[in-house]
Order: C-alpha cells, then sequence, then structure tokens
C-alpha cells in the first residue's frame, strides 16, 4: 500500500512562499508551480497526493477536481472550507498505510490527528521537498557521467585514414 499526502494548497503557498501583493495571475502561477513541484516529490517517494485549494471566497457553486499530472487538485465551493474538504478526504481514505496532512493551521493539525494519520508543518514539508529535488538532481549527475564514460563514440572506433576519408565525402571531395 502507498501513503497518502493531503496538501493545504494556499496555506503552503501563503505560509512557505510569503507573497506580498498577488494578482489573479500570480496566484495561478504559484498554483502551478506548487503542483510541479509535487509531481516530482511524488515520482521521487511513489506516493498520492492530493492539494486542496480553499474557494470559499469565490463564486463557485460546486467543488472542482481534476487530475492534473497524477496529482488531484480540489477547488472548494463557495462558502467550503479547504479544512472541512481535508477533514472529509483523511477519515474516508483507510487503505492508506500513512496519512500526511501538509498544513501550518494549528487547529486543523489537532482535528485530523489519529492513527495512521500524521502532520506535517509547511517547513517540514517543504525541507522534504528540497531534499528530493536535491536527491533528484544528484542521481541524474550520476546518471550522465556514467554514460558519459560509458558512451564509446564511433570518433573513438575509426582510424584517422577512414575520418579523413569521410570528412571528404561530406565535403563533397
Amino acid at each position: 500500500m502507498k501513503d497518502l499526502y493531503i496538501i493545504d494548497g494556499y496555506n503552503f503557498i501563503f505560509n512557505h512562499k510569503k507573497p506580498a501583493k498577488l494578482s489573479s495571475s500570480r496566484l495561478t502561477e504559484l498554483r502551478n508551480t506548487l503542483i510541479e513541484n509535487l509531481l516530482q516529490f511524488k515520482s521521487y517517494i511513489s506516493c498520492d497526493i492530493i492539494t486542496v485549494f480553499d474557494a470559499r471566497n469565490s463564486e463557485n457553486l460546486a467543488r472542482n477536481s481534476e487530475i492534473s499530472d497524477g496529482i488531484q487538485v480540489i477547488y472548494s465551493k463557495k462558502g467550503e472550507t479547504a479544512d472541512s474538504i481535508v477533514e472529509n478526504i483523511v477519515h474516508s481514505n483507510e487503505n492508506y498505510d500513512r496519512i500526511f496532512v501538509v498544513t501550518s493551521d494549528n487547529l486543523q493539525q489537532k482535528v485530523v490527528f489519529r492513527h495512521n494519520i500524521y502532520r506535517k508543518s509547511i517547513r517540514e514539508f517543504s525541507l522534504e521537498m528540497k531534499e528530493s529535488r536535491k536527491k533528484i538532481s544528484d542521481r541524474l549527475k550520476y546518471q550522465k557521467a556514467f554514460s558519459e564514460k560509458s558512451f564509446y563514440s564511433i570518433e573513438k572506433r575509426i582510424g584517422r585514414d577512414l575520418k579523413e576519408g569521410l570528412e571528404n565525402i561530406r565535403q563533397g571531395k
């Protein structure tokens, strides 16, 4: 079985990035960046991720849910909080080994706590994501260095005379 990470999206954005002024397009950009970072994290540790965005002040009359590159993204409806959605998800998903709720909302951290449900602060989870990105980068660097060492190009396999002959053909001589 897998682990499930539930992220309070706007709580993460506003506590991690601490943006001063936010236009609608900037908020969309920050949401997309968060989802990209979560996707990298998901691919590294092989877990399921649900991100909840609070839209209680919007005019959305219905809850909206979509799958974005394998990450479930939920937007609450008007008057509905992300906290209430997180609580419902936590209590309706019992087929996971562990469920991690990522939020810095103190009340939310207390409400969701029970057997196999763990709380992570935004800061703690940010450090975890940063570490996973570093490990992915290190792995890619190692694989690149290894493949360059094991790759034996054709230039190294042919003699000087053949190389000159091929160059003459290429130049039309």
